[in-house]
């Protein structure tokens, strides 16, 4: 992608003394460094303030947008004296005279970046990597956290009124590395909780002939995996690894057995290798 400069006509050495009195230093925010290394600045990012980048003839400087960010133009007040194209989600220029100070104007598909590029005084280093911190994505991410979690509230508290009338009478086989942290049905849906960072299994139905039938679901609420249908026999199954689930209180009507939950809140397991048979 080739940037389009626009420069500013007359003598180099004009435009940067009327850049010079048109931005007073004093209303620039001049980055400060990200850690110990002077060269790797880090500034908040505000649409209405100029950003100072001091460079060194024979360095060059990347300026790093957010991730998706793109540039779509730019433009520069004394473009001849500088090399610089984009390259992924950063922009990189270099300055091909000693003496060029200019102005830069950055425009990408999410922001526009206002920078001016001063020459290193002595005591001073010259950036080469500058990085924003995005208030507006922090706050549109804190609300989409925000969210998640209210969900989650909603969440459990729904599946507390559930399980506080829920049937509990499940039997596991096989493989328990595949067992759900909580199991339970409220006599139309069965619930399947997985508190952990393996893979989800594969359910399966195992029907009364003893075939079986792909029930995993779409209907995923937190960490509760939400089979709509309950089941005498389901089959939990990774590669090779099964985990059989009978169902003790199983009734095809859909009611539940109140004397299924005389332990509320457990699962038993049975260490077997096979999974369950009738």
């Amino acid at each position: 992608m080739k940037i389009r400069f626009t420069e500013t006509p007359g003598a180099s050495a004009i435009a940067a003394a009327l850049l010079a009195l048109a931005m007073p230093a004093a209303a620039e925010v001049v980055p400060g460094p990200c850690g110990g290394d002077p060269h790797i600045a880090c500034a908040v990012y505000d649409p209405t303030e100029t950003y100072q980048i001091t460079y060194r003839p024979g360095e060059v400087t990347v300026v790093v947008f957010e991730k998706g960010e793109k540039l779509d133009g730019g433009g520069m007040g004394d473009g001849k004296a500088w090399a610089a194209g984009p390259a992924g989600n950063g922009f990189f220029f270099k300055p091909k005279a000693v003496k060029a100070a200019t102005n830069l104007i950055l425009l990408t598909n999410r922001r526009r970046y206002v920078l001016h590029l001063l020459p290193v005084t002595k005591h001073e280093e010259a950036i080469w990597s500058l990085t924003f911190d995005y208030p507006d994505t922090r706050a549109k991410e804190s609300a989409a956290a925000a969210a998640r979690s209210a969900e989650a509230r909603a969440l459990l508290g729904q599946t507390r009124n559930t399980v506080g009338t829920g049937n509990f009478d499940y039997e596991m086989r096989g493989d328990t590395t595949l067992a759900p942290t909580a199991l339970w049905d409220d006599g139309r849906f069965t619930y399947f909780e997985f508190r952990t960072s393996r893979d989800l299994p594969q359910i399966y139905r195992v029907f009364e002939d003893g075939s079986e039938g792909l029930v995993n679901p779409d209907d995923m609420r937190g960490p509760v995996l939400v089979v709509h249908d309950t089941a005498h026999r389901f089959n939990l199954r990774v590669g090779n690894a099964v985990l059989g689930i009978r169902n003790n209180a199983y009734r095809p009507d859909g009611r539940l057995n109140p004397l299924a939950t005389t332990i509320p809140g457990t699962v038993r397991l049975v260490k077997q290798k096979e999974a369950i048979g009738e």
